[in-house]
Parts: structure tokens; C-alpha cells; sequence
């Protein structure tokens, strides 16, 4: 299936969300790495959700998770990671963090 490229999505990566990427393993990284540069440079976001009023999912099959939010300033704001176990209480914390960061 063809997609097209609507705009060039800017990433921005709050400090929750970097404490969580150094802790998976390099190829973890690179995986992840991989994903968010398919949304900046072709605007593809894979399989992905919306779950509330601000919070989004990018989803891997192996239940891993990113949760990110669009803010109109910044393009795409990643907010934390973590997977379908913890899921609940990982979207709790993203909306948390989404607030902090809508607020600058």
C-alpha cells in the first residue's frame, strides 16, 4: 500500500522518555531509532493508536509501546515508553507528562 508524505513531523523527546530509551538494549534502540526516523523523514507511523483526549501509542508486536502527543508548537512530543503489561499505568504517567510539557 502507498502512502504519501503529509508534512515533515519535528520528534521531540521529554526527559521521561530518554530515561526509558537508555534503559532498553542497543538493538532495542535501534529498532525504536528506526521507527520514529520512518515518521520524520517519510511521515509513516506504522501501527499506531490513539488512546485519550491527548495520549497516542506507537505499538511493536512484541507489546512494546511508545507514547507520544501532537502539540502544535512542537510537531510530536514522546512522552514514555514501556509495553502492554504495564500499559494502564504507563498511560496514566504519559498524560502526567503531557500536561508538564503542554504547560511550556
Amino acid at each position: 500500500m502507498k502512502y504519501s508524505k503529509v508534512k515533515n513531523w519535528k520528534i521531540h523527546k521529554t526527559d521521561e522518555y530518554k530515561s526509558w530509551f537508555a534503559e532498553q538494549t542497543a538493538k532495542e534502540q535501534l529498532q525504536i531509532a528506526g521507527r520514529l526516523d520512518n515518521i520524520e523523514d517519510e511521515g509513516y507511523f506504522g501501527d499506531h493508536k490513539f488512546l485519550t483526549d491527548v495520549v497516542w501509542e506507537l505499538k511493536w508486536l512484541n507489546g512494546r509501546r511508545v507514547y507520544y502527543a501532537y502539540i502544535a508548537e512542537l510537531d510530536i512530543v514522546l512522552l514514555l515508553g514501556g509495553n502492554k503489561n504495564g500499559q494502564g499505568k504507563d498511560i496514566k504517567q504519559a498524560k502526567k507528562i503531557f500536561r508538564k510539557y503542554a504547560e511550556i
